[in-house]
């Protein structure tokens, strides 16, 4: 069964809440333009590279959580959209050992 995409932002809107914060201040604690953590929370803009450092650091969490939301975000989406065409693309036999 596949997952429905959760797109990095509904976590982040999550943890500005349970921060007491709003976009635009944690944007302004983690110097980047309020309208990117606006866009990633409205889900129409991706967590980069940057912005995870700066989450990571901001709530105590690795770089790593942030960027792998958004790569898990993006394999689900591209999942239901191949669908079972992904399923007919041939597979490379295994080597003999």
């Amino acid at each position: 069964m596949a997952r429905t995409p959760i797109h990095p932002g509904e976590i982040l809107a999550e943890e500005i809440e349970a921060a007491g914060l709003s976009a635009a201040e944690l944007a302004r604690l983690i110097e980047v333009p309020a309208n990117r953590v606006s866009m990633i929370i409205a889900g129409r803009r991706a967590v980069t590279a940057d912005t995870a450092l700066r989450l990571g650091r901001y709530f105590g969490t690795s770089a790593e959580l942030w960027l792998n939301l958004q790569k898990m975000f993006e394999l689900d989406l591209a999942r239901a959209e191949l669908g079972a065409s992904l399923d007919r693309l041939p597979q490379r036999a295994s080597a003999s050992a």
